[in-house]
């Protein structure tokens, strides 16, 4: 809407001036009227009119009034999946990071853990058994501390470096990948917009030469494939996509005639379905934008017309004005035109901020021509489509990741690199002298005879309680060293207890654990497996002229030197009573030789220290065995007839060294008694020592604990309730003999034991029923009875074992794979070697076993 002033004056008489022209305040008194100007078809309307002087305002107003002011509505914080990521991860390396430096603390707790726990295992009074476990502790712990801390360190770099680098990383891309696309969608909007301003005049005026001079303008933006610039027919002026200029390759497949055609070919592509509704909202846009301007040019270009014809001054200069105004309005027209013109789309949507790869590498920008073409009243007139790749700007943000990447992995391989190193020399600050101690202690336990340490000391140069701690293990190293040589006095005791045995002798002249005789008539077998120390057991057989044999079984009371020596002289008076026998009246009263014993062990006068013991005379062509027993009166024989052993008691009579001859006689003395055994018998003589083999009852997680079946004190099986133990028995000792010479299958069953059932099996099917065979089936046993497989155990578990026992052992147990398979050598003993993985009950008594078995 244009508004016009019409004075009641003429125009041409009519002064105007402007704010502070001289003369401003001479303006004669007039009237105005102010008129709605008409459309063509319309009559005039007066608005308003303003009497003498004052001031009107004359324009174009259709906005509505606004308050500066407004409220300010609901804000949505737009989501970035890439942000929560990055936060997300900036969180689990700070959690990281606060786990690393809490595990750097534990470590540091740990080195001091290992002082007190060493030196307690030093100064503490702990079982050997539990001595072992807290070494292997100690020394877990020793070796770990390093790797612990060096882990720790390195976790703690690389959540550092992961908390720096991650949300950098992510920045740069980031902001690379905006900069290139920005970079791009700019240099289209430069390119475009200078196609738009040559299309338009070029356009206007059909000029197709130089229309065809713009696609070259491309070269500018490498990342463009095409452009192509359509418009109106060459007869009309109403945008309908003909093509007047392009440079698309493939442009054949996309117009309506064979050939290009400027102007006349007509495009149909993805565009094409969205350019109705795009043409549409142009010419909407560019008629608000231009308003009444285009009404304003159109009556000031006919109202020229009307003055044309005259030739006054004032018509002329009002010409002048009006080719003024109009030019005024044109530019104003054309400006609003080619601002609404800069919006550029794309198809498909491209965005600024990321590469979506969903919707290809490949857009088309595009953007409309505007201007105005004589009194048309509308403004679309061509359109510019210009197609780009985005393949070269992903190349580049590919290659800015990986020189990122790269950078970043240096960096972080650096940093990591000095943190192992810092770890690892701070570690081996703290740990070399642990692990020195720790060395030591361990040779100190592997080293089976301790006079060996003499000279052995350990040098830790440190100024603090480790320093302190392998002082005190030299002294203790000292004392072990001072009492290995005094033990070994009791060694050789041992050893020369042995020699009084029959047993058999290795190449270096040892006394091995069995001994053999075999005999025309009959063959002998003996096992003697000593308890810690040097005891009393004892046993031994004399071929006295080929047909006769003495065999004696002694148990002295008690342990140590006393029981040694009480053991010796019993051997002794045997030995000589052997080499004085004689096939005569007085040969056969062997109780001569009981009272001689007794008598001297008597006079020796040791307190609670006896010897029980049982002394035969076997004649081996008859079968005849003449007994007399001193306080040990069962013998155990087994009957080949029945098939099943045989227990026999005979008349009680006192131990040895307990009462002096004349009270032993007043109370019936020492009596003979004879027995006779078949072809095929056997005769077993043996100590408390098998049938008092103990084990102890256990959890499943294998702590000792007490029989709870039923109250206190009832039966429950083999043992009562609230007992902790129990032991092999005499019923197991004669079901193993049994099965042996019966060539049968046994079952040992294990109470309260951790490994669930307990039950081993035996298979002596393969057994010929040898003397040998028995014996050593009840030495296996009662070694598998003690011997039980605990979480706890591992290669430092060692059960020392004697070789023949693990032969038995192979051939006859079930579960040898199970419990036997993992073996040391005994670099100590060549008849022995070690079980690993398992432990045993201690054990607490001599197994001395001698077994006569006539052809």
């Amino acid at each position: 809407m244009v508004l016009w002033v019409i004075f009641s004056l003429l125009v041409a008489a009519l002064p105007v001036y402007g704010d502070g022209d001289p003369g401003a305040d001479r303006l004669n008194p007039a009237t105005a009227r102010i008129f709605e100007n008409p459309q063509p078809d319309q009559s005039a309307r007066i608005l308003t009119e303003l009497e003498q002087a004052g001031t009107g305002k004359i324009g174009n107003f259709p906005r509505p009034w606004k308050p500066s002011w407004t409220g300010q509505g609901n804000w949505h914080y737009p989501f970035d999946m890439t942000l929560w990521i990055v936060i997300g991860i900036a969180i689990l390396c700070g959690i990281g990071m606060v786990a690393s430096i809490r595990g750097i603390a534990s470590v540091l707790a740990d080195e001091a853990a290992i002082r007190l726990e060493t030196m307690a295992l030093i100064t503490g009074d702990l079982m050997p058994g539990e001595k072992n476990k807290r070494l292997k502790k100690i020394k877990r712990k020793g070796m770990g501390l390093r790797l612990k801390l060096a882990s720790f360190t390195i976790a703690l770099v690389l959540a550092v470096v992961v908390i720096v680098a991650n949300p950098l990383y992510v920045l740069m891309t980031r902001t690379q990948e905006e900069t290139l696309l920005q970079g791009l969608w700019d240099r289209s909007t430069v390119l475009m917009e200078g196609l738009a301003s040559n299309a338009r005049a070029h356009l206007s005026s059909r000029n197709i030469l130089e229309m065809a001079l713009l696609p070259d303008q491309i070269s500018s933006v490498p990342e463009t494939n095409y452009v192509t610039i359509s418009g109106f027919s060459p007869g009309g002026t109403i945008f309908d996509d003909h093509i007047w200029a392009t440079n698309d390759p493939d442009i054949k497949s996309k117009i309506n005639t064979a050939d290009f055609q400027p102007g006349v070919s007509l495009i149909t592509d993805v565009l094409t379905p969205k350019l109705a509704a795009f043409t549409s909202e142009m010419d909407d846009s560019a008629l608000k934008a231009v308003g009444n301007i285009h009404y304003s040019i159109t009556s000031l270009i006919e109202e020229e017309r009307f003055l044309a014809p005259r030739t006054d001054t004032a018509s002329l200069r009002h010409i002048q004005d009006i080719q003024v105004s109009v030019r005024e309005l044109e530019i104003r027209l054309a400006e609003r035109l080619t601002e609404v013109a800069r919006d550029i789309r794309s198809e498909p949507h491209f965005s600024t901020k990321h590469v979506d790869r969903s919707k290809g590498t490949t857009f088309i920008f595009y953007r409309a021509i505007l201007f105005r073409q004589g009194a048309e009243n509308v403004y679309f007139r061509g359109l510019i489509r210009l197609e780009v790749s985005i393949d070269s700007i992903i190349a580049q943000i590919a290659e800015g990741k990986r020189s990122l990447l790269r950078i970043i992995q240096v960096v972080a391989l650096t940093a990591i690199l000095i943190g192992i190193l810092g770890a690892f020399t701070l570690a081996t600050l703290i740990i070399r002298p642990i692990k020195k101690l720790l060395a030591h202690v361990e040779r100190i336990r592997d080293t089976d005879d301790k006079a060996k340490l003499a000279g052995v000391d350990i040098d830790i140069k440190t100024h603090d309680e480790i320093a302190v701690l392998g002082n005190t293990i030299n002294d203790m190293t000292h004392g072990l060293v001072n009492a290995a040589l005094a033990s070994q006095d009791l060694t050789i005791g041992k050893e020369v207890q042995k020699k009084f045995i029959p047993l058999e002798i290795d190449h270096e002249g040892n006394k091995l654990s069995s001994g053999f005789k075999d005999t025309r008539n009959v063959q002998f077998f003996g096992y003697y497996e000593g308890a810690q120390g040097v005891s009393g057991d004892y046993f031994d057989y004399q071929d006295l002229d080929g047909r006769y044999f003495a065999i004696i079984k002694c148990d002295v009371a008690g342990k140590g030197i006393p029981a040694a020596l009480i053991m010796i002289q019993v051997a002794t008076m045997f030995l000589n009573y052997c080499k004085q026998w004689k096939p005569t009246e007085k040969g056969f009263h062997i109780e001569e030789v009981v009272y001689q014993i007794n008598g001297f062990i008597e006079t020796l006068a040791f307190k609670g220290r006896f010897a029980a013991f049982t002394l035969a005379l076997f004649d081996s062509e008859t079968g005849i065995i003449r007994f007399c027993n001193a306080g040990d009166n069962i013998i155990h024989i087994y009957d080949a007839s029945a098939k099943k052993m045989k227990t026999i008691t005979l008349p009680q009579t006192p131990a040895t060294g307990v009462l002096p001859n004349f009270v032993v006689e007043s109370k019936g003395g020492y009596t003979v008694q004879t027995l006779t055994i078949g072809r095929g018998d056997m005769l077993l003589l043996y100590t408390d020592g098998i049938e008092e083999a103990k084990r102890k009852f256990r959890d499943a997680s294998f702590k000792e604990i007490l029989c709870t079946e039923g109250p206190n004190d009832s039966p429950h099986t083999n043992h009562v309730s609230g007992q902790g133990n129990e032991a092999l028995g005499a019923d197991r000792v004669e079901a193993i003999i049994n099965a042996v010479m019966n060539r049968e299958l046994y079952t040992l069953s294990k109470y309260h034991t951790g490994e669930g059932e307990g039950v081993l099996q035996f298979d002596f099917s393969s057994c010929k029923g040898t003397v040998e065979e028995t014996i050593m089936a009840l030495v296996s046993v009662e070694k598998m009875f003690r011997l039980y497989k605990s979480p706890q155990a591992d290669e430092n578990s060692r059960i020392p074992v004697d070789k023949k026992v693990d032969s038995f052992l192979k051939l006859h147990f079930r579960q040898y794979r199970n419990y036997c398979s993992q073996t040391r050598e005994n670099p100590g003993n060549d008849a022995y070697m070690y079980y690993t993985h398992v432990q045993e009950d201690e054990q607490y008594d001599d197994l001395t076993i001698v077994g006569i078995y006539r052809k």
